[in-house]
């Protein structure tokens, strides 16, 4: 068995020539609570039925420990604790606890858990349908026109199928021509629908 991944270039930085590369694991799947019940019960003498009990007490037991401001340590497994975030652009002196909000939670392996996965096997599994294709700014506003000429908006799903970039490409791309005035959000921020800039 080996964990399969594949390269992707990083977002371009102004004066970097040549991109770098970064991996990413191309998930299998998602084991269900399900199929870990049936295979930690398999593992040892606890019935599936205890185990779903154990998951669903551990679940409150993190929620009261990380509410209640502790960090919580696994022995074998890891560290869980609270990331928080606030508005950034509020003045230190007027923030109160209900500008606070939990971001995240955070997750620390133990080095026993951290040192096994250095016997995991790795196997590149590269697909050009998980990439963006490569394309200059003027074949982009030349696709763009053509698109506009037959059409008076424009969505994020469109562009991808012009452009043939992957939804992080195209929403960085279009944010970019948004700053340049080719396009305007003429839709809201969540829903976004574009036009021809002015």
């Amino acid at each position: 068995m080996a964990v399969k991944f594949d390269l992707f270039e990083n977002p371009v930085k102004e004066g970097v020539s040549s991109p770098k590369l970064h991996a990413k694991v191309i998930t299998k799947d998602v084991v269900t609570t399900h199929e870990i019940r049936e295979s930690i019960s398999k593992k040892c003498t606890v019935a599936p039925a205890d185990v779903a009990a154990v998951i669903t007490a551990l679940n409150d037991e993190l929620y009261e420990k990380l509410s209640d401001g502790y960090a919580v340590h696994l022995e074998g497994i890891g560290y869980f604790s609270l990331s928080l975030k606030c508005t950034p652009d509020i003045n230190p002196k007027y923030i109160t606890a209900s500008d606070i909000r939990v971001r995240s939670i955070k997750f620390t392996p133990d080095k026993e858990l951290a040192d096994r996965f250095k016997e995991v096997k790795f196997e590149r599994s590269a697909d050009s349908s998980r990439h963006s294709s490569k394309m200059d700014d003027e074949e982009v506003k030349q696709k763009l026109a053509e698109f506009f000429a037959g059409h008076s908006f424009l969505q994020r799903r469109d562009f991808e199928q012009l452009t043939g970039f992957n939804q992080s490409k195209a929403t960085r791309y279009i944010r970019r021509l948004v700053e340049e005035g080719v396009l305007k959000n003429v839709g809201s921020k969540f829903q976004p629908v574009y036009m021809v800039g002015d």
